[in-house]
């Protein structure tokens, strides 16, 4: 509850916030006390909107000792701790060329500059990593409009604590119509749970283009994973691998009575 608050304190002290949510909270007319209520609603319904908001703040409060940076390759752009003003003008200079981009510990005003570019629907974008950059439910939805917008796309990789639950959600029902997409990586995210585990079952089934998605180092439970293998049988196609966390294989293969069908499609990894 204290660090809540203190959050709170922060968010309505900073310049800028550029999660809608946030605005909301800040630009509400009502006494502290109702601002507080809203806030904690508001991180109650948005598991992850805590870890963001603390890499914010430590963020603002090392601005001057420790500097972001943005790296440019010939077909690459890497965003690692952006200020905004970083962000901003790495949109600005990103073109056609760039058709990789990594966005790393990145604030949440830099990560809804980023994903809310429009800019980024229209360049001929391969490949998107986003790590150690916690997505709250307003940058998640910036991405499935991303995600719709850009027909390019062909590899999504958001890892090292950077989505819930509802953000697998969200971007499973934005991938479900989805032909460009083949490779999703979710790895090392220990709030994706057993609540998403029908919710990637599913993606399995409806979409049609993915071939490869990464599972290791979640709280995925092993009857989610159960699930998630069944899919993978009804699917019957050759082309879709799966990686996931070793400590479900042993279960599974004596669980699962049609592992055979599967078992090349399968690759247990401890990391």
């Amino acid at each position: 509850m204290l660090e809540s608050l203190q959050l709170l304190e922060f968010v309505l002290s900073v310049e800028k916030v550029f999660l809608p949510i946030l605005q909301k909270i800040r630009n509400d007319s009502s006494s502290n006390d109702e601002k507080a209520s809203l806030f904690l609603e508001t991180i109650n319904d948005d598991p992850i909107m805590i870890s963001a908001l603390r890499q914010d703040k430590e963020q603002h409060d090392c601005k001057g000792i420790t500097d972001g940076k943005v790296d440019w390759g010939n077909d690459s752009v890497s965003f690692t701790s952006p200020s905004l003003v970083q962000c901003n003008e790495g949109i600005r200079n990103i073109n056609n060329n760039h058709n990789r981009i990594k966005l790393e510990s990145s604030s949440t005003n830099s990560t809804v500059s980023l994903l809310s570019s429009t800019k980024l629907y229209t360049i001929n974008l391969r490949s998107l990593n986003i790590c150690s950059t916690p997505l709250t439910n307003d940058c998640i939805q910036y991405l499935c409009i991303l995600l719709t917008n850009n027909e390019t796309i062909q590899e999504l990789s958001i890892n090292d604590h950077s989505i819930s639950d509802r953000g697998v959600i969200y971007i499973c029902q934005a991938l479900e119509h989805n032909s460009t997409l083949t490779s999703l990586y979710l790895y090392d995210n220990p709030l994706i749970t057993s609540n998403s585990g029908q919710t990637l079952s599913h993606l399995l089934l409806s979409n049609s283009s993915l071939v490869e998605l990464d599972l290791r180092y979640t709280s995925l439970s092993t009857e989610s994973i159960l699930l998630i293998l069944q899919s993978l049988t009804d699917k019957n196609t050759r082309s879709l691998r799966l990686t996931l966390d070793k400590r479900h294989e042993e279960t599974c293969i004596i669980t699962y009575p049609n592992y055979h069908l599967i078992q090349n499609r399968v690759d247990w990894k401890w990391y």
